[in-house]
């Protein structure tokens, strides 16, 4: 089973340095990670061109969703997540996540809790998932952070 992880960037680099680092940490499942970027003046492009692991695109877009949704369109994996550049992995995700759907082959979608910090590593709180209500997603947004 493999894994795509897609993250969309703009002029975040600091903040794409560490979410990098939680992706390229994972052990266990094959996976990869693309990052779609939106024509960023930070040094982003020259740092993504440093990173073999990681594959990328850097170019104009329709803003973020639209870097998501062409992100998911190369993907090649069997499991697709979605992953901010402001955002991290702990470590053991993506093993979790596959042994998740090997073991719950009928399961469409998996949510996480999340731990939200400020940006030195403060914590600020703990969001736990709860399954989600047909209700819920019928009738408004998923009530979970994207990278849950």
């Amino acid at each position: 089973m493999m894994i795509s992880v897609v993250t969309p960037s703009f002029n975040m680099l600091d903040y794409l340095r560490l979410c990098a680092a939680s992706v390229r940490d994972q052990s266990g499942p094959e996976f990869e990670h693309i990052v779609m970027d939106g024509g960023s003046t930070d040094g982003t492009a020259e740092w993504l061109h440093e990173q073999p692991q990681i594959q990328s695109v850097s170019g104009q877009d329709g803003g973020m969703y639209d870097a998501v949704n062409k992100g998911l369109l190369r993907a090649r994996g069997d499991v697709a997540a979605y992953l901010n550049c402001d955002e991290q992995y702990l470590p053991g995700t993506l093993s979790f996540v596959e042994g998740f759907f090997r073991n719950h082959p009928e399961t469409d979608v998996l949510f996480g809790s999340v731990l939200v910090v400020r940006p030195d590593g403060l914590l600020i709180s703990y969001r736990k998932a709860y399954p989600p209500r047909a209700v819920y997603c019928l009738t408004d947004h998923l009530p979970v952070f994207s990278c849950a």
